[in-house]
């Protein structure tokens, strides 16, 4: 498990606590839109329901992919005070990138996989100078 996804594993948050989202991040090409949150830690990430809602897939779709990845949401306060759950966006593009490669994505997951990959690519090189 990467350092980014130790955040989403099971034992990482204990009941009732919860990371700060700080930033909020747009990531639009034509159709294709989501927004995505940083991370008082650093980290980037999304809702759970946009994973799946946002590329026009069923809302069972995510959860399922992350049961099976052995990851969980952590919550996260939104600038607003709401408190949500949330998950990376490696995990996001993770499943997408499988959603593609089993033949069950569409454009909107294609275009999805490509524009977070290219965001997760310039954020490491940006962290990286």
């Amino acid at each position: 498990m990467t350092k980014e996804n130790q955040l989403f594993s099971k034992k990482y948050l204990q009941d009732g606590d919860f990371f700060v989202a700080i930033e909020r991040i747009k990531i639009k090409h034509k159709l294709f839109r989501v927004i995505a949150y940083k991370l008082a830690t650093g980290d980037t990430a999304i809702t759970t329901r946009q994973m799946a809602v946002s590329v026009k897939k069923p809302s069972y779709a995510a959860p399922q992919f992350m049961r099976k990845m052995g990851v969980e949401p952590i919550r996260v306060q939104m600038p607003n005070r709401s408190v949500t759950d949330m998950i990376s966006i490696s995990i996001v593009t993770a499943f997408w990138k499988s959603l593609n490669e089993s033949g069950e994505g569409n454009p909107l997951t294609k275009i999805g996989q490509k524009y977070l990959d290219e965001y997760l690519t310039e954020s490491e090189y940006v962290s990286g100078c």
